[in-house]
């Protein structure tokens, strides 16, 4: 990498993992198993060895994830730790070696994520972390892509949706042993912003995606919060974008007409841009 550069070089090799993941496969809430590091870029983001949110890789030191993961007291990147080829979440049941977890040493949340004052507004619901150290990409850890500047996937794509959130819908969640997908078709905003669906709580910075009957049971639900919500590139199977950020859903995780909602990550471009060179400006870092 050039040492004059204030900006890291983007993984070319993004967006391709080595292990092919499992399309046909539909559901999150109620359980339908990945394939063991099909998402390469998934990230388990931990608390004392405690599973609190999903992330992205999306650099060799950059980790995407909702703001919401870092309400007061958890905005101290000292407590937190970022663990990536992981499948099961008991360490044990995993390949041996393929996980890795690397220290934090720089959190930055949206300067507009004001949901902590205002519990009726979360809208900016999007942070990066900075790592201590590089990622060491392996078959089981690679980044995912970004997507174009202010690029929105046509209603009905479906994308998917991962992480180890509670499997049930329960009242009291319970994080999943093993990660899950879930194949969630994007709702295009005029029909999410109706009364009957989210209504004022949308805004065209977020992805409405799911399903209106309950019946269907396919959800994000709590534990998945800022897992990636990923899109296949058009005409292609193989590279994958990062164009969602878990962000928010019913109580219960299924209600009638009340699917999931991901920030929309290429609202953010110039957002996630700006703050890598701040940060990477301040911190003296060289590329």
């Amino acid at each position: 990498m050039c040492t004059h550069s204030l900006f890291p070089d983007w993984p070319e090799n993004c967006g391709s993992p080595a292990v092919t993941p499992n399309t046909a496969a539909l559901r999150v809430v109620n359980g339908q198993e990945a394939v063991p590091h099909s998402w390469p870029w998934q990230v388990s983001m931990q608390v004392q060895s405690v599973h609190g949110c999903g992330g992205s890789l999306i650099h060799e030191e950059w980790i995407l994830t909702a703001a919401h993961c870092f309400m007061v007291p958890l905005n101290n990147p000292g407590y937190w730790r970022m663990c990536l080829g992981k499948h099961h979440m008991n360490s044990s049941m995993d390949v041996p070696s393929a996980e890795t977890c690397y220290k934090v040493d720089g959190i930055i949340r949206h300067e507009g994520f004001v949901y902590e004052q205002d519990r009726t507004d979360i809208t900016n619901d999007i942070a990066l972390v900075h790592l201590a150290e590089p990622v060491n990409m392996t078959r089981e850890i690679s980044p995912i892509c970004l997507p174009k500047p202010g690029a929105v996937m046509p209603a009905g794509t479906p994308c998917f949706v991962t992480g180890w959130g509670d499997e049930k819908g329960s009242l009291f969640p319970k994080v999943s042993e093993k990660l899950n997908q879930a194949a969630l078709p994007i709702i295009d905003f005029p029909t999410c912003s109706k009364p009957a669906y989210w209504w004022d709580t949308l805004r065209p910075s977020m992805i409405c995606a799911g399903y209106g009957s309950p019946d269907e049971l396919k959800s994000a639900c709590q534990g998945d919060s800022g897992g990636p919500f990923a899109c296949s590139t058009a005409g292609t199977n193989t590279t994958w974008e990062v164009h969602g950020i878990v962000s928010f859903g019913p109580q219960g995780c299924i209600k009638d007409k009340k699917p999931s909602v991901f920030t929309r990550v290429s609202a953010f471009s110039d957002w996630i841009h700006h703050n890598m060179k701040k940060f990477i400006y301040e911190s003296g870092i060289t590329y």
